[in-house]
């Protein structure tokens, strides 16, 4: 059966992250920029077409099932002049008249109440168009106006339309020392603080972080926008491997990634590693044959963090997944044996009352592959790991709420929110939901006697 997904890409920082989520995935599965397969012969039995994320229209173009919506016209507009503008619908993208201004309740309330009704209508069309759909993923960026509280309202209608498929959230968060706006802890917590009944995980990940894994491994200095949005779709597609990937039978089904990784509804905030990462440069002189044992013991490592908070190695493990790709037949015995050797010697610290909260998915597909532009070589295999952590989630968390509470408690700015609908009083609410989340997660930690 079909695992089909409908992709959401909101806000600049979406749109622009999304743009390289499709040109990765149109690489991987050798689709040209105008939809149609590059591939001499589609019968061939290793041919593993990528039906999770696409629409197979009768004249066999690939056309993606993604929706684009931003407050702004202009980052929409770029958006349809890309390369990559003759691959998707012209009906999936979607644009006000102006932008939220970094304002959570302008982006929620004012622009979001004009953008709802199309947006829905274009949701409900996706989704008639599948068999089978799994759920939806949205990327996104939680410091602005538009990410933040459109965001919301569009989860809010997914939560109530279609309450039994699968939401998975890829919000940046922002970042300690790198904030484009002073108003960014205001959208974060609101974003975080109303959407918690809304989402089924969130990965949280932060430019700063991914910079600095791109400084380490690639030895890129300034890395731009451009080389962070590789590097997620790189990730991204990874972690969804075994949905673009048609036959897997790995991870079945949106649930069982979620029931793997989710032991409470509120304990939804995961983070993720990933390995190896080698620059395209070094090719000729670093080995890439690393025995999957070697590529675990490299992820538990916080050197390959996606989040700035995944830094404290007094953090204790929750639950995880291990997804491979690439893993030769045969490796299953030698990476049980690496696991229990790190939980022995508590490099991967699991929490004492869910001792088997460890899953290893070895995906039966072919290696990532990097876009070219991206200045990461191909590895035979790779992996991402995804954690639901304690003190790493804690630690997220409490800074931006920190920060949050350190302009409300001065009452500065707020007036701009209030202005555009909201209360006082739903500043608290919000900040207070996020503290109860921190508290889930202190909990999580503690020993039971």
């Amino acid at each position: 059966m079909k695992k089909e997904l409908i992709t959401f890409h909101i806000g600049q920082c979406g749109v622009q992250s999304g743009l390289h989520f499709w040109e990765q995935l149109i690489y991987e599965h050798e689709i040209g920029p105008d939809g149609y397969s590059q591939v001499k012969y589609m019968n061939s039995e290793e041919v593993l077409e990528p039906f999770g994320f696409f629409n197979v229209m009768r004249d066999d173009r690939y056309v993606p099932r993604t929706i684009f919506v931003d407050t702004d016209p202009t980052t929409i507009e770029e958006a349809k002049n890309a390369l990559l503008r003759s691959l998707f619908n012209p009906r999936c993208f979607f644009n006000g008249k102006e932008e939220a201004a970094s304002n959570f309740a302008r982006g929620r309330f004012i622009l979001g109440a004009d953008l709802i009704e199309p947006i829905i209508d274009r949701i409900r069309q996706e989704v008639e168009a599948t068999d089978n759909c799994q759920g939806f993923i949205v990327n996104h960026s939680i410091g602005g106006g538009t990410g933040s509280g459109l965001t919301v309202r569009i989860m809010e209608h997914l939560t109530n339309e279609y309450c039994k498929a699968i939401s998975i959230q890829f919000p940046i968060f922002p970042s300690e020392y790198l904030s484009t706006t002073v108003v960014d802890p205001y959208n974060a917590v609101l974003h975080c603080g109303f959407n918690v009944p809304n989402s089924n995980m969130t990965v949280m990940m932060d430019n700063s972080a991914i910079m600095g894994l791109l400084s380490r491994h690639l030895q890129i200095e300034k890395p731009t926008v451009v080389f962070l949005n590789r590097l997620i779709a790189q990730i991204q597609s990874n972690f969804f491997c075994g949905f673009h990937y048609n036959g897997d039978p790995i991870c079945s089904t949106m649930e069982e990634v979620i029931t793997n990784l989710i032991p409470f509804p509120e304990l939804h905030y995961v983070y993720v590693r990933h390995a190896p990462i080698v620059a395209a440069r070094r090719h000729d002189y670093q080995t890439h044959n690393n025995p999957p044992e070697d590529i675990v013991k490299a992820a538990l490592k916080p050197q390959f963090n996606t989040l700035s908070a995944d830094k404290y190695t007094r953090s204790k493990i929750i639950t995880t997944v291990l997804s491979f790709r690439g893993v030769a037949a045969g490796w299953q015995r030698t990476l049980a044996s690496t696991i229990l050797q790190s939980k022995m010697n508590q490099s991967m610290n699991i929490v004492d009352w869910c001792p088997t909260g460890v899953k290893v998915a070895v995906h039966a597909v072919p290696p990532l592959k990097p876009v070219p532009e991206s200045c990461i070589t191909e590895s035979p295999t790779n992996l991402t790991m995804i954690i639901n952590g304690t003190v790493t989630t804690q630690r997220a968390l409490q800074t931006i709420n920190a920060q949050f509470n350190r302009l409300y408690e001065r009452r500065c700015f707020v007036h701009w929110f209030v202005g555009e609908g909201m209360e006082e009083g739903e500043f608290t609410e919000a900040s207070g939901a996020v503290r109860e989340v921190i508290d889930q997660y202190k909990n999580a930690e503690m020993v039971e006697e």
